[in-house]
C-alpha cells in the first residue's frame, strides 16, 4: 500500500512501501473545525487562492537541463485560474456560511490596499514559488488572515492552498532481456484549507489529495527508452482540472460533515 502522509497547507507527500492489493491511501487527519465559528449567518471572505508555481512530475533527459518556465505546461497558473471558480462555486455551496461575493472581495478598498506575502511557501529547509488565482494575492501570514477579516467586516477568512503533480506507473513484461509493455501517467492534485476569525485563530484545517485515471502513456518496446522523452505537462492539464474539482467537492462535504457531527475519517483514498 502506498501511504502519503500530508501536512496541512505545506503540502509535503511522503511516500511510504507498496504492498500488492491495497488502494493507495492519504493519512490527513479529520478535518479541523472549531463548530461555534460558522453558521448560516455567519459571513467569510475567500482572500487567498494558490498553488504551487510547478506542475512536478518526472522531466525527461532533455527537460532536465531545461529551465521550468521554459517547458510548456509545468507552469500552474492556468491551471489554478481554471481552479478559481470551481473553488468559490464550492465553497458557496456550504449552508453552514455565507460568502462574501468574490467580486465584493477583489474590487474593496480593504483588499486593493493590502499588502500580499511574498509569493514563497517555505518549509524547514524547503522553499516553492506560488502562483495565484486571478486577481487574488497570497497570504500566509495568520496576522494578515486576521486583519483581513476585520478589514472586510466578516466572522472570517479563508485560504486554498493546491499542488499539482504527474504520478507515473510502468507495467511491462520481461522475457529474456527484453521488455514489452508502457508506462503511464496520471495527474494527481492536493487542496488544503485553512480559515481564520478576526483574532487570528484557526477555525478551519484540512487536506485532500486525489489522483485522475492515466491520461498519458508510452510504449516500453525492447528497451525501456521512456525516460529519454520529455513529459507532456500540457496533455494533463484537462485531467489535473477535472480531479482538482472532485478534491474541492471532498474537502467542502469532510468540513459539511464535520459540523453536521458525522464522523470523518483521517485516512483518505486518493482513487
Amino acid at each position: 500500500m502506498k501511504i502519503f502522509k500530508m501536512y496541512n497547507l505545506a503540502l509535503i507527500v511522503l511516500i511510504g512501501i507498496m504492498v500488492s492489493g491495497c488502494a493507495p491511501m492519504a493519512i490527513t487527519g479529520a478535518a479541523d473545525v472549531n463548530k461555534n465559528a460558522f453558521g448560516a449567518k455567519k459571513k467569510f471572505a475567500v482572500v487567498s487562492i494558490a498553488s504551487a508555481k510547478t506542475f512536478r512530475g518526472e522531466q525527461g533527459l532533455a527537460q532536465m537541463f531545461t529551465k521550468n518556465d521554459d517547458i510548456p505546461g509545468m507552469n500552474t497558473q492556468p491551471l489554478i485560474n481554471r481552479m478559481n471558480p470551481k473553488i468559490i462555486s464550492a465553497l458557496n455551496s456550504s449552508r453552514y456560511f455565507t460568502l462574501l461575493p468574490e467580486n465584493k472581495v477583489l474590487t474593496s478598498k480593504a483588499y486593493k490596499n493590502f499588502a500580499e506575502d511574498e509569493r514563497m511557501m517555505k518549509v524547514l529547509f524547503m522553499s516553492e514559488s506560488m502562483n495565484v488565482a486571478n486577481n487574488y494575492k497570497y497570504v500566509s501570514d495568520e496576522k494578515k488572515y486576521a486583519k483581513l477579516a476585520n478589514d472586510l467586516g466578516v466572522d472570517g477568512v479563508i485560504g486554498i492552498t493546491m499542488n499539482f503533480s504527474i504520478s507515473p506507473s510502468k507495467t511491462s513484461l520481461n522475457v529474456m532481456g527484453l521488455s514489452l509493455g508502457k508506462k503511464s501517467y496520471s495527474a494527481m492534485t492536493s487542496i488544503s484549507a485553512i480559515a481564520y476569525n478576526k483574532n487570528g485563530e484557526v477555525i478551519w484545517k484540512d487536506s485532500t489529495i486525489k489522483e485522475a485515471e492515466p491520461g498519458d502513456s508510452k510504449a516500453i518496446i525492447l528497451i525501456d527508452t521512456s525516460d529519454m522523452t520529455g513529459t507532456n505537462f500540457e496533455k494533463l492539464h484537462p485531467s489535473a482540472v477535472e480531479i482538482g474539482g472532485k478534491a474541492v467537492d471532498i474537502l467542502l462535504a469532510r468540513f459539511d460533515d464535520t459540523m453536521a457531527g458525522k464522523k470523518v475519517s483521517s485516512i483518505q483514498s486518493i482513487k
